[in-house]
C-alpha cells in the first residue's frame, strides 16, 4: 500500500491514465481509504477540465495559418513548460486549500487566463 506523499506525486498521472496498471491500481485503492488524497484528485480533475475548456474555447486556426507559422517557425523553440513547478505549485495550493487557507491559482494559456483555483478564507469558492 503506497502512503500519501508517493501518491500525491502520481495524482497528475493517474488523473490523466498514464500509470502502469499496477500502480494506477495501487492510487485508486489508497485515494478509496483516503479523503485527503481524494480531495487532491478530485483538484486535479478540476485544473484538466479548466485547461481542457481554455483550450476548447480557442477560435479554431485555419490550415493555411497553421503552414505559414510552422515554415516561419522552423528550427525555433516556441513553447517551454516547467513540469516540475507547475505539480510542486499544484501540490503547495492543494495542500493551503485543504488546511483551509485562501488560494489562488491562475494559469495563462495562449493569452488567456485560465482560472485553477479561487479559495477563499473560510472555504468558500468563487
Amino acid at each position: 500500500m503506497r502512503g500519501c506523499e508517493e501518491v500525491r506525486e502520481l495524482i497528475p498521472w493517474y488523473v490523466e491514465g498514464n500509470l502502469a496498471t499496477e500502480e494506477g491500481a495501487d492510487v485508486a485503492t489508497h485515494i478509496g481509504a483516503c479523503a485527503d488524497c481524494l480531495h487532491d484528485v478530485a483538484a486535479a480533475l478540476r485544473v484538466r477540465a479548466s485547461v481542457r475548456a481554455a483550450f476548447s474555447a480557442l477560435p479554431l486556426v485555419s490550415e493555411e495559418m497553421w503552414e505559414r507559422v510552422s515554415r516561419q517557425a522552423l528550427g525555433r523553440r516556441l513553447v517551454q513548460l516547467d513540469v516540475g513547478s507547475f505539480i510542486v505549485g499544484f501540490r503547495l495550493g492543494a495542500w493551503l486549500t485543504r488546511r483551509g487557507n485562501p488560494v489562488r491559482a491562475d494559469l495563462r494559456l495562449l493569452g488567456r487566463e485560465v482560472h485553477l483555483i479561487n479559495r477563499r478564507k473560510g472555504g468558500g469558492s468563487s
